[in-house]
């Protein structure tokens, strides 16, 4: 698609203000149920529309939209029986404190054996600070510390999901978000020294094979084009983690993405990394339900990976594998359980509540000191 058919027109405030004049509140109530059910219907019927329109004008497409094969699907249910299916989630909690972060991360790898499921729960516990041994120093690192604490932290619970689920005893392995996310391109502020780690991980799920990594969203318009054209139980690949790596490192100056901030030695590994490993890794736009999802799968491993994928999005909760209307979420069940056990058990606001009551037990002087001046209002 050219750009030049992306291209649209951007509506001033002017333009809005007059469009969508403002009213008061009683007025604007009067009939909003009437405009919402219309803008829901004008949706519903530009989607079906759209649809028929760019598979008629598209032949090729309709080639590439497949479904798993019955025996691909029936293979799954019984892996989800018999076999070990892993799924990892993390938790973040980090306390911005006036002498560093203080933080912690939780990782929940959910696992079934057979019909019956388990987790295990593993905590990490650090503190980013850095005694110099002399203020003027101590208090210069302290500003670049709480600048890069937010990404550092955030590439530790991914880099500590991934690696912990690698080293889990599974058939399959199932990761919330892309397999390299965008904290571990970057190498979390200190490529030189992080990019290798984050390497070794992707080369890792990669050598496995059996590995599904499930994104929730994309801002990608050729994407969420493609997911127009998908109905339940389908599924499209849509490219290669040579494409997302390529645009990273490179950047588009069409959509103003930037480039990466590497030096070039840097920019070499990531590019030798890129043609060592991109063609191995599928971007595969997949719906088990209403709602599509991108997964990330290896490419041998396609028609496989996406029919776990609609097992234990759709069968593990009653529903038939090869696709369904009647539920709303469709994403896969180890992975969402990882998730809401993490969110019980290591929930942020816990871990910041006791760090700020301990700062109090040390000393009131200590603890008005260290807090956001923010959390101290009546």
């Amino acid at each position: 698609m050219s750009n030049n058919s992306l291209t649209q027109h951007r509506p001033t405030l002017e333009e809005i203000l007059r469009d969508y004049p403002w009213s008061s509140l009683e007025k604007h109530l009067d009939d909003l149920k009437e405009r919402v059910d219309k803008s829901i219907a004008k949706t519903n019927e530009l989607r079906a529309r759209y649809r028929e329109e760019l598979l008629s004008q598209n032949p090729d497409i309709r080639k590439g939209i497949k479904r798993p094969s019955q025996e691909s699907l029936e293979n799954s249910e019984k892996l989800l029986m018999t076999g070990t299916v892993a799924a990892s989630d993390g938790t973040i909690s980090q306390v911005p404190l006036l002498g560093g972060s203080k933080i912690q991360v939780g990782v929940i790898i959910v696992f079934n054996k057979g019909q019956v499921v388990d987790f295990v729960t593993k905590i990490f516990e650090a503190e980013i600070t850095k005694d110099s041994g002399k203020a003027i120093d101590y208090f210069q690192n302290l500003r670049g510390t709480r600048k890069i604490s937010n990404l550092l932290a955030r590439a530790i619970m991914l880099f500590g999901e991934r690696k912990l689920l690698l080293e889990q005893n599974a058939d399959w392995r199932m990761l919330h978000g892309e397999i390299m996310p965008h904290e571990l391109r970057t190498g979390a502020g200190n490529p030189a020294k992080n990019l290798g780690l984050a390497f070794q991980i992707v080369e890792g799920y990669i050598n496995s094979e059996q590995f599904i990594a499930v994104s929730e969203a994309s801002d990608d318009i050729d994407i969420l084009n493609a997911a127009i054209l998908l109905e339940p139980g389908e599924y499209f690949v849509v490219k290669t983690l040579t494409d997302v790596l390529n645009l990273f490192l490179n950047g588009d100056p069409d959509t103003g993405q930037s480039q990466a901030n590497f030096i070039n030695k840097d920019k070499q590994r990531f590019r030798s990394f890129i043609q060592a490993v991109g063609e191995k890794v599928s971007i595969v736009l997949a719906k088990a339900s209403n709602k599509p999802f991108l997964l990330e799968c290896h490419s041998n491993r396609i028609e496989e990976a996406v029919a776990l994928f609609m097992a234990d999005s759709l069968w593990t909760k009653g529903f038939p594998s090869d696709g369904s209307t009647f539920t709303i979420r469709g994403f896969p069940y180890h992975i969402d359980l990882a998730d809401q056990i993490a969110r019980t058990l290591l929930k942020g606001s816990d871990f910041q509540s006791f760090v700020e009551s301990r700062l109090f037990e040390v000393g009131i002087e200590s603890g008005i000191f260290e807090i956001d001046p923010r959390k101290t209002r009546s």
